[in-house]
């Protein structure tokens, strides 16, 4: 009978746990990565349409501007926005003529607090609802931003510094 070898048995097994144990590691390490980066990727939801959209203009106040953005794209809008019945009142306008379906977003101090819907050509919202307040005498950033209708490429985005009324 042979007799085994208990050194190179016990240096074989201690080669198949250390390799063990590294593959392991690296399939942990391998998994926090791949969870990492997701967290990071964000995946593109296209926005739903502004419910409260109507056709036509707003009754527009003295602090009503219209705004060429770019070559395909104007917009109107209340330069110096009221904070009434929980929204921010912009009468934001798409114009029949652009080549945009746009959105308006609404920052305080870099925190978004409000949105509309994609407004498409020819309609207005009148206000972009907020989750927090503003008072008079806040100011605002309004980021209006443009989607190429039905494929949602990006046409910009127009920031407007505001003062609330």
């Amino acid at each position: 009978m042979k007799r085994k070898n208990c050194v190179t048995d016990s240096r074989r097994k201690l080669k198949i746990g250390i390799l063990t144990s590294l593959a392991a590691l690296l399939c942990i390490a391998l998994s926090l990565g791949y969870i990492r980066f997701a967290q990071g990727y964000r995946v593109f939801r296209a926005p739903e349409h502004e419910m409260a959209a109507a056709g036509g203009m707003p009754n527009a106040t003295q602090g009503w501007q219209e705004l060429p953005v770019k070559e395909g794209y104007t917009i109107g809008l209340e330069t110096a926005p009221a904070f009434t019945g929980g929204g921010l009142q912009v009468n934001l306008v798409n114009y029949a003529g652009n080549a945009v379906w746009i959105l308006a977003r609404v920052y305080r101090e870099e925190e978004l607090i409000g949105q509309t819907g994609i407004l498409y050509q020819g309609e207005y919202v009148a206000q972009v609802p907020c989750e927090k307040t503003v008072s008079a005498g806040d100011n605002v950033m309004l980021h209006i931003v443009a989607y190429e209708p039905e494929t949602y490429h990006s046409e910009g985005v127009a920031r407007i510094s505001c003062q609330v009324q």
